[in-house]
């Protein structure tokens, strides 16, 4: 922990967009005191920004608001926040990022960081040269079984990454619904399509667990979306720095999945596997179990993870089983631990321009049908 403590008795907050993801971080920041209690200072709901009024009403009424707007550079402006959220449509992130942190406001943005490569790197930079703390919303890191995954990994017991598997897996293409497309079918507001919107969180796992990206050979199609330039199928074949090769998928189309979160990884030593869907376990296989007699020990092991964060306490116990929303209160405490004791935050918005970088490389490298280098 370090030695600069906390500088504010209480953190004003500002969430910017008050649609799904802005009621995700809402009730984060609610319950986070059940689940934590190392956070020295208190936090406060100030403002909320969004687009109607019947929402910016219901934010009120179910988080506890203490104003709400139509404008979120009124939260910007506010001297009683100290945080900006932002929630907002992608094409929306650089002005309000941007404005945040030359206002001196700490930021803690929803992925992806912005809307291209070229604004992601302003706001990385702009981050770096200031004081103020800012991290990237990437909660999967924080399913503990990914920690641990993350843990046996860099102690060896893989050995050389050889082949490695991630997926994320939606339905919600699958059929034509009633109910309007969302912003995210719009090319112009999210930049892209599922390769934005999921693939970015499975590309930051994947360097997160296997390393940095070499190169990528990608292929995007749009089965049914209205606006064809955004994706409802991303494949990427991906080369990593050390030597390993491996297979990302990102979809919409994956007829009978829900919120599908999956990985694989293969060493010479051992292997990993993940299935968000069951989600309080971790697979481990090590090849220095013992084959002999019969199969002797050697075969995959189910590790029980659950809820067994090192840092949580109060409830509910760790040998409850875990659910979604839970990772996401894990990644917001790591932001606000780091905003009071004057740590990095991560993942970092460097980690932001890393996935948007890979994320531009790989519709290029669609587009022309050619492998790309990063």
């Amino acid at each position: 922990m370090a030695e600069t403590p906390y500088k504010e008795k209480e953190y004003g907050v500002g969430i910017a967009g008050y649609g799904f993801i802005g009621k995700v971080h809402a009730y984060a920041y609610k319950t986070i005191p059940f689940y934590y209690d190392d956070l020295p200072a208190k936090i406060k709901l100030i403002g909320v920004s969004a687009h109607s009024e019947e929402s910016r009403k219901k934010a009120i009424k179910q988080a506890g608001f203490e104003f709400a707007t139509s404008d979120y550079m009124e939260l910007v402006k506010n001297k009683s926040i100290c945080i900006i959220n932002c929630c907002l449509p992608n094409n929306l992130h650089y002005e309000l990022v941007k404005a945040a942190i030359l206002e001196g406001k700490h930021v803690y943005c929803d992925k992806p960081l912005a809307i291209n490569t070229e604004q992601a790197e302003n706001l990385t930079n702009l981050a770096e040269n200031s004081n103020v703390k800012t991290q990237i919303v990437f909660q999967l890191r924080f399913f503990p079984a990914v920690i641990r995954a993350k843990q046996i990994i860099d102690n060896g017991f893989l050995g050389k990454i050889n082949f490695f598997r991630f997926l994320y897996l939606h339905s919600s293409c699958v059929k034509q619904s009633s109910k309007p497309y969302s912003w995210k079918a719009e090319f112009e507001k999210v930049g892209g399509g599922v390769l934005v919107d999921l693939g970015s969180h499975i590309i930051d796992l994947a360097r997160y667990l296997v390393g940095e990206f070499k190169s990528v050979y990608a292929e995007v199609r749009n089965f049914t979306s209205p606006d064809k330039r955004t994706d409802d199928l991303a494949l990427i074949n991906a080369e990593i720095v050390s030597g390993a090769t491996g297979i990302l998928e990102a979809s919409k189309i994956a007829t009978g999945t829900n919120d599908e979160v999956r990985f694989e990884i293969y060493g010479s030593e051992g292997a990993v596997a993940f299935n968000s869907m069951e989600p309080n376990w971790l697979w481990a296989y090590s090849m220095k179990d013992p084959d002999n007699p019969v199969g002797g020990f050697r075969g995959y092991k189910k590790i029980e993870t659950v809820q067994k964060y090192p840092d949580a306490t109060g409830i509910p116990l760790q040998k409850f089983s875990i659910g979604w929303i839970r990772t996401h209160v894990a990644c917001l405490h790591s932001f606000l631990h780091s905003v009071m004791y004057n740590e990095t935050p991560q993942p970092s918005f460097k980690d932001g321009l890393a996935v948007q970088k890979i994320i531009e490389a790989a519709y290029n490298s669609a587009r022309d049908q050619t492998r790309v280098e990063l």
